[in-house]
């Protein structure tokens, strides 16, 4: 009979470059023709949607689209706060080692810093210094080796090892409508300024074959009132929603990430049953993005040989991600702002942004450290009938240590950072006191090698192979041995050399212990 392979089939998934760049997008923003002239800008903000991106060789390619929120008080007598929402395309290619055409990509995005120019009461020149991480994925499918059958006294060792099987990816969009009411005691909208919107409360399950992923979508909005004073107002309201994520496979021991992304929004006013813009509808879609490994035992051929003919394999090494450990925290920022002197007192806060930012995270025998800051921009009404509407940026530095089971120095470390919640405390006409919590999810990864045979071969034994050793050698074990190099190097059966040197299996070999090693005879 001929050697029959019996083979076994693995997809895996790992990264095979990654690398940051750092490009500036530059724009001229054109006021609206229904806006008035710009007097000065109150806050200019952005956030980034991400496009396509396609790998090649060495290169990663991006597509992306820069949105940008303006708030800015008018250069009309009632100096008026009004608002611009425009965006600017760009692409940019960065390099990154490895990458070929057909590779899956994966790609993160950071403002860094927007400086901004008044070229002339209908034109804005922007600058945004934009960061961008981009990775190149490889998703192959890993055949080997996991048993020998077909030819006579073949010896084969096996052994147990743990693969990370790749299950998949899917991608959904999960669409929210709904109509919000304006709080009781809040004049009615006559003008919207901004919306700015951000998901809380993420959590996922895993059920067979699918993913339940849930959130709220928290919705901030600064509008104009339609009352006497035309005054400006600020109103939040929350989203829940769950959605279903199909992923064959999939079960209650599998990782699992699940990424949540605002792929759009919009809101409009409506009218209420008294015929007032009382209602906000608003229409979110929510990204989801979700892959997930499964961690296997599989069984699988290490080695072999023949006692009657040489057995040729070929080992091929193949890298897996393994998922060390996760871990999500909160810590809390508290602080008193100071304004500068170049800033109008305080009369009323009416809403604070805040953005998160990472600037470095290492990793530490059982540890992680997390070095960001918050940026916070404080929007208020000011006691000052020249500026009457002022925001105050001020950025809070934070530095954490985490204690994550597995960690070690040099470990690769994902990080993600959100703002779960933001309160204020007026303290005076120049102090407000900030709360923040900030959500901190660390992910660590550790990539490996695994070297598996992936093809095997007989070919005949060539000038008597089999009769050059005595019936029996005495042989003295060098470091490194065991029984099963023994019987290979002598063409026997570990189960002689057991049998006539009366061993057991668990027995250790020490260095220079004497083995009598019986020939096998055909």
């Amino acid at each position: 009979m001929s050697l029959e392979l019996v083979r076994e089939s693995t997809n895996v998934n790992y990264s095979v470059g990654e690398d940051f760049a750092q490009t500036i997008v530059e724009h001229d923003i054109i006021v609206p023709d229904v806006n008035p002239d710009v007097a000065r800008i109150l806050l200019l903000d952005a956030e980034v949607r991400e496009g396509d991106s396609e790998a090649s060789q060495d290169r990663i390619h991006v597509d992306g689209n820069i949105f940008y929120k303006i708030l800015y008080v008018s250069d009309d007598p009632e100096q008026s706060v009004k608002s611009i929402n425009t965006s600017s395309d760009f692409s940019y290619t960065v390099d990154v080692a490895n990458a070929r055409a057909g590779m899956k990509t994966k790609v993160k995005y950071d403002i860094e810093h927007i400086d901004y120019e008044i070229l002339n009461g209908r034109k804005i020149n922007v600058k945004t210094i934009l960061k961008i991480n981009a990775k190149a994925i490889n998703d192959v499918e890993q055949e080997f080796v996991s048993d020998l059958r077909g030819i006579e006294d073949i010896q084969v060792l096996k052994d147990n090892v743990d693969i990370y099987y790749y299950l998949g990816e899917n991608t959904v969009n999960c669409t929210s409508e709904e109509m919000l009411e304006v709080p009781a005691g809040k004049p009615a909208i006559k003008e919207i300024l901004r919306n700015d919107v951000k998901i809380v409360g993420k959590d996922y399950r895993i059920s067979d074959d699918k993913i339940i992923a849930k959130g709220d979508i928290n919705i901030l909005t600064l509008y104009i009132g339609d009352n006497e004073e035309r005054s400006i107002q600020f109103m939040e309201h929350e989203i829940s929603f769950t959605q279903f994520i199909d992923l064959p496979g999939i079960s209650e021991n599998s990782e699992c990430e699940v990424d949540y992304r605002i792929r759009s929004a919009s809101f409009t006013p409506h009218e209420d049953t008294d015929g007032e813009l009382r209602i906000l509808k608003a229409e979110v879609t929510v990204g989801l993005a979700a892959e997930a490994t499964d961690k296997r035992n599989v069984e699988i051929v290490s080695d072999a040989y023949g006692l009657k003919s040489n057995i040729n394999h070929e080992k091929q090494a193949f890298k897996i991600n393994r998922v060390v450990s996760k871990n999500r925290s909160q810590i809390t920022l508290k602080e008193i702002v100071e304004f500068d002197g170049n800033s109008p007192d305080i009369s009323e806060v009416f809403n604070i942004l805040c953005k998160p930012s990472l600037f470095e995270c290492n990793t530490g025998d059982g540890y992680v450290n997390v070095e960001g800051a918050v940026k916070n921009s404080i929007l208020y009404v000011a006691n000052n009938t020249e500026q009457p509407v002022f925001a105050y940026n001020h950025e809070i530095p934070f530095s954490q240590r985490i204690e994550v089971d597995g960690s070690k120095p040099g470990m690769a470390c994902d990080v993600d950072l959100g703002v779960e919640h933001c309160s204020y405390s007026v303290i005076s006409a120049n102090e407000v006191e900030v709360r923040v919590v900030v959500d901190i999810n660390v992910r660590l990864v550790e990539q490996t090698d695994i070297s598996l045979i992936t093809n095997v071969n007989e070919t005949p034994i060539e000038d008597r192979d089999n009769e050059k050793y005595p019936s029996i050698t005495i042989y003295f074990s060098q470091p490194g041995d065991n029984l099963w190099k023994i019987a290979k190097k002598y063409r026997t059966t570990v189960d002689d050399i057991l049998r006539v040197n009366e061993l057991n299996r668990d027995d250790a070999i020490g260095v220079g212990q004497q083995i009598i090693v019986p020939r096998k005879i055909g």
